[in-house]
């Protein structure tokens, strides 16, 4: 949908400005991770304030704000250097360099690794 729209609304695909595309495909579920994860602890916590303070010291929902931001610039910047996903193969390869949603899971393993050796202190 977001291709076929951005075809119909005279957006060069493969061009600059089109740089938002692979972000929707690799990260749509990132994105709704993050604010499923939001809206938990929002229940959780109660209150905005308490809300925030917990979603930005949990490691897990800062990583996952960090790649839905980054990204998109990370793509920009292909684009701008000369990229261009013109055959399926490069569309691939930028839809894989932009899926990072492996990276809040390692981050959380970290941390829940370094807590537990912590407690065994």
């Amino acid at each position: 949908m977001v291709d076929w729209g951005s075809r119909l609304a005279g957006v060069d695909v493969y061009g600059v400005e089109g740089f938002y595309i692979p972000y929707f495909y690799a990260l749509s579920d990132q994105i709704g991770a993050n604010i499923s994860g939001f809206l938990f602890f929002r229940r959780k916590e109660g209150p905005l304030p308490e809300t925030l303070r917990r979603y930005f010291t949990d490691p897990v929902m800062v990583a996952s704000l960090t790649v839905i931001l980054i990204v998109p610039l990370g793509l920009f910047c292909a684009r701008v250097a000369g990229f261009s996903p013109t055959t399926q193969t490069f569309t691939a390869l930028e839809t894989i360099a932009a899926n990072l949603c492996w990276l809040p899971p390692l981050i959380g393993w970290i941390a829940e690794r370094q807590r537990s050796e912590q407690n065994e202190r």
